[in-house]
């Protein structure tokens, strides 16, 4: 047990020096192998081998896997306590410390540089599915719904990010997604079919409920009047169809009014698909019952029949229980005889809203949006118009024109050639030019060179990207997308690799409304938000809980970084910071007063509001948690992983969990659970490195509300106040978590350092090796001259030489 105590301290990241994950060579003979020598091979050495294992001939061989093997065998013996016996010596605990150390470096560097292998010549790397959508949308002009459940499968991600390409990889059946989905595409943006008549179709109230009175009304002349009142948690009833014909553009709107009561909430629309689980609006809607606004949007839709809802997603009660049904209890809400209420009151005597109610006068659909016929992707494709003679070279000139743009990069003879089998195919069966056409259209977004960002070449193997692969690079990082006709340009005269020209384009490229891809993408992927929501709160625990927060949530996240980025403001401030991002309903979570509306602003804070900073954020602190309390191991592992980059390792199997007290038994804090945990040698050392950055937030609860006590259920007693207080392995203290992200940000330089790596994992699209390590800390040192300024890191990176090698 005690191996495994000392095992757990060694790995702890926050005892490890900078240096130490870059153990010297050397360290295997003189440390090693002497440790070996005295404690291990009398039973694992050349003469007895101790179940299969031998260690005195042992060498570290990152690309062996039976190297790798035996070291990982090494290291779970120490973690369980097998290795050396009971009753052999004991090394002293100094060089376990160093020796286990050392083990876990050389397989933490295993790990990594296999996230980061690709070919010696050729490397090949997933577009993620939003990038393929997005490079869709700028080659076509089409708006392609990978989310969709006919669209491409959800990516996976390593440590949070999700266009490694080592794990984004390509099964059949992703071939069988990516072929329908390119044909989909190309149907859509190619104009092969007659051209779509545009329609309006608007539905009243009639037509969304009461069809059955619509005579009745429309003879009274009255029909016009009729609206439909939505109350919280309710929708329209899902027999309501839209028929889409013709798959494309449609604007989407909504004539209806918001009342919100005295005080409270305003009500809040999502129109919202529900056979294909999509969402086409959702906002909060504030406007008086006489003064109805008109909501807009601009929607993609695929031809189908589709049951549609209108929904006041504002919480509130179950609207299954809400149906005509005989009850035996009175009714709160209405005199209905014995029956369970089918409309909550909406005002009070004055009528005065009381509930946040939705009342929809229309909703219309007006679609397909066609700019022009044909299409304009048509006409760019199909260059020479209608007077151009349909041969072979023609098509040979088309097909090349798309491969460069698709694949990003110039073609060669022999692809080309090869592209237009399929036309050729198809004009032996008698295909129009046009059709044929298509058909190799459709190869070249099917290939490997549009579905993957290239990099190398079997016959000039180079380490340095070319200019097309770096334009390819560039444009990915920070747009997501394809790179544009300036990007192509420069690649094309050989001007793109001069560290001015790169830094230039960073910085237009950034004020380019496609770098919203990168303001959004990067915080999500480098914070984990992707797990917000992973366990929603109880509903009985946390009742104020619902979508529109968990999404305010985020926002918050995502908007802050974005505010750094467009003001190129110092890294310090993600960790301390006397501003954040809110609007209305997560002001009302904070309890914040003065703000209005769904949009984000930007929002000044005092000390006593006790926000600021990344670590504040309920984001932050509702996924560092679980659907019932806070988790302060939890958020100490998001520390560790998020904000200083040295994650711990897995805890040992076996942990017991946090003991629960007694029915009788005073009540007890998750911090004084965990000390009793940590008088567990097993324990000790890993959680006296991870626990005081947790508790240090223990007075945010699960959702990141603001507490002094810790409200509890078990145990007797008043609920005991909470101790934000602790102590740094380097000896620092803090009295609560201002005084910690104080001393976060004393430490910039280690954040700085931290967030370099990040960035580069996402932006060269894989795990930062032991070689990298020396440019990174380049890059982040070279920062500190700009105050560690958001965009003049970016500018540093792009420009750097590990930016610039594959």
């Amino acid at each position: 047990m005690i191996w495994r105590c000392l095992y757990l301290f060694a790995l702890s990241p926050m005892l490890v020096s900078p240096n130490l994950h870059a153990a010297e060579p050397s360290a295997l003979d003189s440390l090693v192998k002497r440790f070996f020598a005295e404690h291990c091979t009398s039973c694992h050495g050349e003469k007895k081998q101790k179940g299969d294992l031998r260690v005195d001939n042992l060498t570290v061989n990152l690309d062996s896997p039976k190297s790798l093997m035996h070291w990982e065998e090494i290291m779970n013996r120490i973690n369980s306590g097998d290795m050396p016996p009971e009753d052999e010596s004991r090394p002293k605990p100094e060089e376990i410390s160093r020796v286990a150390e050392w083990i876990v470096s050389q397989l933490r560097e295993a790990e990594v540089a296999k996230q980061s292998s690709a070919s010696e010549r050729v490397s090949f790397r997933k577009l993620s599915r939003e990038e393929y959508a997005n490079s869709i949308r700028d080659l076509l002009g089409v708006n392609f719904d990978v989310k969709a459940p006919t669209g491409l499968p959800e990516d996976p991600d390593w440590k949070g990010f999700e266009r490694i390409g080592s794990v984004l990889t390509l099964s059949p059946a992703h071939v069988e997604k990516y072929l329908s989905a390119a044909e989909t595409i190309l149907d859509e943006a190619l104009s092969l079919r007659p051209e779509p008549k545009r329609e309006v179709i608007r539905w009243g109230a009639f037509d969304m409920r009461w069809k059955d009175f619509a005579k009745e009304y429309q003879a009274r002349g009255i029909a016009d009047q009729v609206r439909i009142e939505i109350v919280p948690n309710n929708y329209t009833t899902d027999t309501w169809n839209l028929e889409v014909k013709n798959t494309g553009e449609y604007l989407l709107k909504l004539k209806l009014s918001g009342l919100r009561s005295e005080g409270g909430r305003a009500p809040r629309l999502k129109v919202y698909m529900s056979s294909i689980d999509k969402t086409l609006i959702e906002q909060d809607v504030d406007a008086p019952e006489d003064k109805p606004i008109l909501v807009e949007a601009r929607v993609h839709l695929a031809a189908g029949k589709y049951p549609i809802r209108i929904i006041n997603s504002v919480p509130g009660p179950n609207p299954e229980g809400r149906r005509s049904r005989h009850s035996g209890t009175p009714n709160a809400f209405t005199t209905v005889r014995s029956r369970v209420p089918w409309q909550l009151k909406l005002t009070d005597d004055d009528f005065k809203p009381i509930q946040p109610t939705l009342i929809v006068d229309s909703v219309e659909w007006d679609g397909p949006i066609v700019d022009s016929w044909p299409t304009a992707a048509h006409q760019r494709i199909f260059f020479g118009g209608e007077k151009a003679v349909k041969d072979a070279t023609y098509a040979r000139e088309i097909v090349s024109r798309f491969a460069i743009q698709a694949w990003r990069r110039p073609v060669q003879e022999g692809e080309v050639t090869h592209l237009l089998k399929p036309f050729e195919q198809a004009q032996k069966l008698g295909d129009s030019f046009e059709l044929s056409v298509r058909n190799s259209l459709l190869a070249v977004l099917c290939s490997k060179s549009f579905v993957y960002l290239e990099e190398g070449d079997v016959k000039k193997p180079n380490q340095k990207l070319n200019d097309w692969e770096l334009a390819s690079r560039l444009s990915y990082f920070l747009w997501s997308t394809m790179p544009d006709a300036r990007l192509l340009e420069l690649a094309r005269t050989g001007q793109l690799h001069p560290p001015e020209n790169l830094r230039a384009e960073v910085r237009r490229m950034l004020k380019d409304p496609k770098a919203q891809a990168f303001a959004t993408s990067f915080p999500r992927q480098w914070l984990q938000l992707r797990k917000v929501g992973m366990f929603p709160p109880d509903k009985v625990l946390y009742p104020e809980y619902d979508e529109n927060l968990e999404q305010s949530m985020v926002a918050e996240t995502v908007g802050f970084f974005g505010e750094i980025l467009k003001g190129n403001r110092s890294l310090r401030e993600f960790l301390d910071s006397d501003w954040t991002m809110m609007n209305e309903r997560l002001a009302m979570h904070y309890g914040f007063d003065g703000i209005h509306g769904d949009e984000l602003q930007r929002v000044s804070l005092k000390p006593e509001d006790h926000r600021g900073g990344l670590l504040t954020h309920a984001s932050i602190l509702s996924l560092s948690s679980d659907g019932t309390r806070h988790r302060p191991v939890h958020r100490g592992v998001w520390v560790l992983e998020s904000i200083i980059g040295k994650p711990p390792p897995p805890p040992p199997a076996n942990v017991p969990a946090l003991s629960t007290p007694a029915p009788n038994a005073k009540k007890t804090t998750v911090r004084e659970k965990l000390e009793q945990h940590r008088a567990d040698p097993n324990c000790t050392a890993c959680h006296n490195k991870i626990d005081p950055l947790g508790v240090a937030f223990d007075n945010y609860d699960a959702i990141g509300r603001w507490r002094t006590v810790e409200t509890l259920k078990e145990g007797t007693g008043a609920n005991p106040p909470l101790d934000p207080s602790g102590k740094l392995p380097d000896g620092r203290v803090f009295a609560d978590s201002t005084e910690l992200k104080k001393l976060l940000v004393a430490d910039s330089g280690k954040f700085a350092a931290a967030f370099t790596e990040k960035l580069a994992t996402y932006a060269l699209r894989r795990g930062m090796t032991f070689s990298d390590r020396e440019e990174l800390k380049q890059i982040a040192e070279g920062a500190k001259t700009t105050d560690y300024r958001l965009l003049s890191l970016i500018e540093s990176l792009v420009s750097s030489p590990l930016f610039l090698k594959r």
